[in-house]
């Protein structure tokens, strides 16, 4: 059976998600202990300014974000803990709750007390949302992970080969379709691992390809 080219992840990405929010002087204003451990409360500025935080869905509960004070050379990595608008309206800047991971505090509060200033990045992909999924393939072995040399390596694949119950005989991959395209020739049969037929191509009998 032929081979399928994969996609262009790289490309996909960025015709998809939007580039990350950016902000600039984070410095550390209090720290306290939440309902997640230790929280500090920042201030920051939002690049490019005008920010309407009553209807903006940036830095929601949960929001993954990237700390560096060094060019992103290195990164500590946090989430937001609390969002308030009397917080972000404050008069002397946006203030806002993030949350470490326990053994990222020192490094935090070293940087701090040297009088560092933090860059943040805002993740545009919703962190919360897939924080248990990351969880549970951080307990697969690499060895047992499947597509690990993508997922972890980011190595590029030139090519995917068809799943093994399309290509295990002539005919594994035919599905019949001619109720959903009458244009198919014989039997309306659509064979998934072979070239998409003329005739649902763009402007041809049937519509296009959806």
């Amino acid at each position: 059976a032929p081979a399928v080219p994969a996609p262009d992840a790289s490309a996909a990405a960025a015709e998809f998600i939007p580039p990350a929010n950016v902000y600039d002087g984070v410095a550390l204003l209090s720290v306290k202990c939440g309902a997640r451990g230790v929280v500090y409360r920042v201030t920051f500025s939002a690049r490019g300014g005008g920010v309407d935080w009553a209807c903006s869905k940036r830095l929601l509960f949960g929001s993954l974000l990237a700390l560096s004070s060094d060019g992103f050379a290195s990164i500590l990595w946090a989430t937001v803990a609390h969002r308030s608008l009397d917080l972000l309206r404050a008069a002397d800047g946006p203030r806002l709750d993030v949350s470490l991971s326990e053994a990222q505090h020192r490094s935090f509060q070293l940087a701090q007390s040297r009088g560092a200033r933090f860059q943040m990045l805002e993740s545009p992909v919703f962190f919360d949302a897939t924080r248990h999924t990351l969880t549970a393939l951080q307990r697969i072995s690499a060895e047992r992970l499947p597509f690990s040399q993508t997922l972890l390596a980011c190595a590029p694949v030139p090519v995917v080969e068809p799943p093994k119950y399309l290509s295990a005989s002539a005919d594994a991959d035919a599905w019949e379709m001619g109720g959903v395209f009458p244009s198919l020739p014989g039997r309306g049969t659509l064979h998934l691992l072979q070239p998409w037929p003329r005739s649902l191509s763009q402007g041809g009998q049937g519509g296009g390809r959806a």
